[in-house]
C-alpha cells in the first residue's frame, strides 16, 4: 500500500476550504464546543484579522461586540441533544463581502423551543428602528427576560446596531432536535455594492457547509489568516474537546502548532511585502477530526511551484530516515542554525514525524496553475 496515503475526503476538504475562501467570502470557520472560556479565545483568534485589515481595523470594537454577542446568544439556546447520530458542536462563520462583514452561529436547539423564539424573531425582522428601541426599554421596565424563547435582550440588541439586518434558519434533525442558525450583518462600507442575499453568505448554503463539517467529525475548523501571535489562543480551544487526557491534549497542540507554524513559515505572500518570519502571517486551512478511533491532524495553504518541489523531496526524506537518525540531522541542525532563525523549518518538519511516534507525514500538493500549487500536511495520531 503507497505510503503517503491520506484521508482523501479531509484533504479535499481543506483544498476546497481555501481555493473557494474568497468566492465564499470566507475570513474565519469554527466548529466546536461553545463556553464562556472559548469566547475570549476566539476573540483573540480573529483579532490579528480584524487589526491588520485596513477597511475593517475601523470596525474592530464593534466587530469584536458582535461576536461576544452572537457566542453569548449560542450559549444561551444550545441544547444538549440525546441522539447520538447529532452533533452538538455548535458554528461560527465570519465572512467579507466588498461592503458587510457577516457573522453565522449554529446551535442544536430543543424543537420545543422553537415555536416561542421563532415567532419573536418574527416579531423582532418587522420591527422599525424605533419600535426596535421601545421594545428594548419595554423588556428593561417589565423584567421579563427569558433563556430561551421569547424576550431576549441580546438578540433585540443585536437587531438595534444592525438596524434590522438579521437572518436565521431552523433545520430539523429529527422529532426532538433542530440547527438553529442565526446571522447579523454589520455593514462597513455603504458606498460599495452591496451583496444582498448573495447565495455565497446564504444560511441554505452554510447549513450545507456545517453538514459537511459534521459528516466528517471535524472536531476544530480554523479557515482564514494565522498569526504566531495567535498560537497560544489555540490550546484552551483544543482542551474543550474530550479527546482524552492532558498528555494526548499537549500532543494534540504540539503537533498543532507545527502544522500552523508550517502554513506560517512555507505559505508564499503574494503582496510583495517581505515581513520577517517572527511576525509574518499567512491564509490557510487546518482541520483537527477524530475518526475511527484515530485524530487526523490536517493543515494547508498556497506555495508556489517552485518551492513545493523542494519541499516534497524534504518530506520524502524526513519519512524515509529511520527515528534515531531523525535525531541526530536535528541535533546538529539545531545546533549548526541556533544563529539564523530562518532555516528552522526544516527542524519543524522532523519534529513532526518524531513527536508523534514516527508516524510519518502525509502529504500532497496540488497544482493550482503555473505559478502556484496548494500543499496539504496530515499527521494521524493513533
Amino acid at each position: 500500500m503507497d505510503d503517503n496515503r491520506y484521508n482523501i475526503s479531509q484533504a479535499e476538504l481543506a483544498y476546497d476550504l481555501t481555493k473557494y475562501s474568497d468566492k465564499d467570502y470566507f475570513e474565519f470557520i469554527y466548529r466546536g464546543h461553545f463556553s464562556e472560556n472559548i469566547t475570549e479565545n476566539i476573540l483573540s483568534l480573529n483579532e490579528a484579522k480584524f487589526v491588520s485589515d485596513e477597511e475593517t481595523s475601523a470596525y474592530r470594537n464593534r466587530i469584536s461586540y458582535f461576536l461576544i454577542e452572537s457566542l453569548q446568544n449560542v450559549i444561551r439556546h444550545q441544547d444538549i441533544a440525546d441522539n447520538n447520530n447529532i452533533s452538538d458542536e455548535g458554528l461560527l462563520v465570519i465572512q467579507k463581502t466588498n461592503n458587510s462583514i457577516y457573522i453565522t452561529t449554529a446551535n442544536v436547539i430543543s424543537n420545543e423551543n422553537i415555536p416561542a423564539l421563532e415567532n419573536y424573531l418574527k416579531k423582532i425582522k418587522t420591527l422599525t428602528p424605533q419600535e426596535l428601541k421601545k421594545e428594548y426599554q419595554k423588556i428593561l421596565l417589565d423584567g421579563v427576560i427569558t433563556e430561551k424563547g421569547g424576550g431576549g435582550l441580546g438578540i433585540i440588541t443585536m437587531a438595534r446596531r444592525t438596524d434590522g439586518h438579521i437572518q436565521y434558519k431552523f433545520k430539523k434533525a429529527d422529532d426532538n432536535f433542530s440547527y438553529y442558525y442565526y446571522q447579523i450583518q454589520i455593514i462597513i462600507n455603504d458606498k460599495k455594492d452591496k451583496a444582498g442575499s448573495c447565495d455565497l453568505i446564504s444560511l441554505d448554503r452554510i447549513s450545507a457547509f456545517h453538514d459537511l463539517l459534521n459528516n466528517e467529525n471535524i472536531l476544530l475548523n480554523f479557515n482564514g489568516t494565522f498569526a504566531f501571535k495567535n498560537l497560544e489562543s489555540l490550546l484552551p480551544v483544543i482542551e474543550s474537546h474530550s479527546m482524552g487526557g492532558k498528555l494526548l491534549q499537549q500532543k494534540v497542540f504540539d503537533l498543532t502548532v507545527r502544522l500552523i507554524k508550517n502554513i506560517i513559515d512555507f505559505a508564499d505572500d503574494f503582496s510583495g511585502d517581505d515581513k520577517k518570519s517572527e511576525i509574518r502571517d499567512s491564509r490557510g486551512v487546518y482541520l483537527l477530526s477524530n475518526k475511527k478511533g484515530k485524530l487526523f491532524l490536517t493543515a494547508g495553504n498556497v506555495i508556489l511551484n517552485k518551492k513545493s518541489v523542494i519541499l516534497k523531496n524534504k518530506i520524502d526524506m524526513i519519512n524515509k530516515i529511520s527515528e534515531s537518525s531523525l535525531i541526530k540531522i536535528r541535533d546538529y541542525l539545531s545546533e549548526f542554525f541556533k544563529s539564523d532563525i530562518s532555516k528552522k523549518p526544516d527542524i519543524n518538519l522532523i519534529d513532526m514525524r518524531l513527536k508523534n511516534n514516527g508516524n510519518k507525514i502525509k502529504h500532497t500538493f496540488k497544482k493550482i496553475n503555473g505559478k502556484v500549487s496548494y500543499l496539504i500536511l496530515q499527521l494521524i495520531i493513533d
